[in-house]
């Protein structure tokens, strides 16, 4: 799926598979945001890089959102390929070291992979065709998690990894948020609540959200929807005796 001139989803629900990957056309080289979930994936990935005719280029960074089996479980592929990862700790380590919670959660093994440079709040990258990076600190969904504001063609693309995702709101032209898994072993409420109320700051006009669809429009608006969102889940829960 073509995003922008220079910006594209390379799996997802339009391709068969669960969580979201994305590709930036740096002009000599390629750019992964997030890395995907096994074989089935890695080969939707590839024939979508293949369509675009990206494939004879190489992949030099991948940006991980976070260390969950279905956003990280490919960065050994990436690995073998030469590709700089950029992930930040815990993550990171998990990433390296082993994972069991992810094991546990999708019953299979964690295949350990090397991280090769742990991203800063606020750092920025630059690539080919005009391409700027920033990376943001995005604790919540887990302690690691960073969310990555992409600069390309006179746009400014979020990709938030697990925070919220739009979803059809039938019979009206509308849309719903769905808030993202809250069951991992380090989420936090409050990392999480904060992390929303910033990613309403930041001005970008593109979302691009580790699952279900790619959104057009004011993402700082559609991120304090989401703050909402989860105020109204956080009142509905059963009070603790």
């Amino acid at each position: 799926m073509k995003i922008t001139e220079h910006l594209y989803k390379t799996s997802g629900v339009e391709y068969g598979t669960n969580s979201n990957t994305f590709v930036v056309d740096c002009g000599d080289g390629l750019v992964f945001l997030d890395a995907g979930y096994q074989q089935i994936q890695w080969d939707a990935m590839q024939a979508s890089l293949r369509h675009w005719g990206l494939d004879g280029k190489p992949v030099t960074h991948a940006f991980i959102t976070h260390g969950h089996f279905d956003h990280a479980g490919n960065v050994y592929r990436l690995n073998a390929m030469g590709t700089k990862i950029i992930m930040a700790d815990p993550d990171a380590y998990k990433m390296e070291h082993g994972h069991p919670e992810m094991e546990q959660l999708f019953g299979a093994k964690w295949i350990t992979g090397t991280v090769d440079q742990r991203p800063s709040d606020g750092e920025v990258f630059t690539f080919g065709n005009g391409v700027r990076i920033t990376a943001i600190a995005a604790p919540g969904h887990s302690d690691g998690s960073f969310a990555y504001v992409i600069e390309v063609d006179g746009h400014k693309a979020l990709c938030t990894g697990d925070m919220y995702y739009i979803v059809p709101h039938p019979p009206e032209d509308a849309v719903d948020l769905e808030i993202a898994y809250m069951g991992s072993w380090d989420f936090s409420m409050e990392k999480f609540t904060s992390t929303l109320e910033k990613m309403g700051t930041l001005g970008c006009d593109i979302l691009l959200p580790g699952h279900y669809y790619v959104y057009y429009g004011d993402i700082d608006e559609l991120s304090r929807r989401a703050v909402k969102t989860l105020e109204e889940l956080r009142s509905t829960e059963p009070k603790k005796a």
